[in-house]
């Protein structure tokens, strides 16, 4: 069995990390053949397993051939894998049975939002699907989703799964940067996690941070995770009046690091931001060591999405952005609801189950197939 792993700790990179964990920790479990098709990773082996196999080809390269072609394959860096699972879009022409995750669909229902990186997904994928691959997702609502884009019967084809991701392992301690640290001081603080990507709306956030910093001076604005193409629109964002005067000194970016080498921040009270993507159907509210507290703008409400476990708001509404994070803030009633609600949804999620239903898959797509 090969799976691509990947050096930088995004969030993808977070939960194939912890998904070759729990294969591992299986009972009779699959054998792995770890690859990463990012030459920097060759810089940072520390950071995947050690017998990852490193594709010698860079991955822009292969991104714009796949986008045309069949070639070319990689099979013969990946041997003696019998199946291919391609973690993050990314499908690599194959001769072996194949699994493409596909965590969501920005990329077609958003294109304006993405990099032209990113958008070269849309007709690989679709070049799996001709081939025959196998699609996971993490949630139902993409499931509805992929099949409305990539064809209308794969579910019922036993070619779309959806195999919901565990909860990341935070752990008891933390530390934010020092530079981080020393710009908000012991203030309270609202935290988003994310890479500055235009989808994920974190301009909105500073301009809604303008509004919610007018009624708590002391309040700050951390942004921790990785620089990216949105950096401009987010300072932007920051020196736009009459955010300015609002934000001024209270917007840091930095990373804080947790057990595993995730990143994120702690603080009396926290809020994070919503990616634009409707792609909500299995995630869970999370509540984190330091009792974080979680509002989620999403633009259209999930029928799926069980909507008592979290704050859900349109992600560009700015004002109403600002009124949900101070009603949690202020309201201790609904933050200790949301706390307690959001422990009860931890429990529906274990990266256990997810090792499990992905090895099944694994075995289905390795059997023998009768002619």
């Amino acid at each position: 069995m090969s799976l691509r792993c990947s050096a930088r700790a995004s969030g993808i990179g977070a939960a194939v990390a912890e998904i070759v964990v729990a294969l591992r920790a299986l009972e009779a479990g699959p054998d792995l053949v770890p690859y990463t098709l990012s030459a920097r990773a060759r810089l940072q082996r520390d950071a995947v397993p050690s017998e990852t196999r490193f594709v010698p080809i860079p991955a822009r390269v292969l991104l714009r051939s796949w986008v045309r072609s069949e070639a070319p394959r990689i099979d013969r860096w990946l041997a003696p894998a019998q199946v291919l699972h391609a973690t993050n879009y990314l499908a690599p022409p194959s001769r072996l049975p194949e699994m493409v995750s596909v965590y969501d669909c920005s990329f077609v229902r958003y294109p304006e939002l993405c990099t032209p990186e990113v958008r070269a997904f849309d007709p690989v994928i679709r070049r799996a699907v001709a081939r025959g691959a196998t699609l996971h997702t993490g949630s139902e609502f993409v499931a509805d989703e992929i099949e409305e884009i990539y064809g209308m019967g794969l579910r019922a084809a036993g070619r779309l799964v959806v195999i919901p991701l565990g909860i990341p392992a935070l752990g008891d301690a933390s530390e934010m940067p020092a530079a981080v640290a020393a710009a908000v001081g012991d203030a309270p603080f609202v935290v988003a996690i994310g890479t500055l990507e235009p989808r994920k709306n974190f301009g909105h956030l500073v301009g809604a941070f303008g509004e919610l910093a007018a009624r708590h001076p002391d309040l700050r604005l951390v942004i921790a995770g990785h620089d990216g193409p949105a950096r401009p629109e987010v300072e932007a964002a920051i020196r736009a009046p009459p955010g300015r005067e609002r934000a001024r000194g209270s917007w840091s970016r930095g990373q804080c690091r947790t057990r595993g080498g995730e990143r994120s921040s702690s603080g009396p009270r926290c809020s994070r931001t919503r990616r634009s993507t409707r792609a909500s159907g299995s995630r869970s509210s999370k509540r984190c060591r330091w009792e974080c507290r979680w509002s989620r703008p999403a633009p259209a409400r999930s029928p799926r999405w069980p909507a008592t476990r979290a704050l859900l708001v349109e992600p560009t509404n700015e004002a109403a952005l600002a009124d949900e994070m101070d009603r949690v803030i202020t309201d201790d009633a609904t933050r200790a609801e949301l706390v307690a609600r959001g422990r009860d949804r931890v429990h529906a999620f274990s990266w256990d189950h997810t090792a499990r239903a992905l090895a099944s898959c694994y075995r289905r797509l390795a059997a023998p197939r009768s002619v």
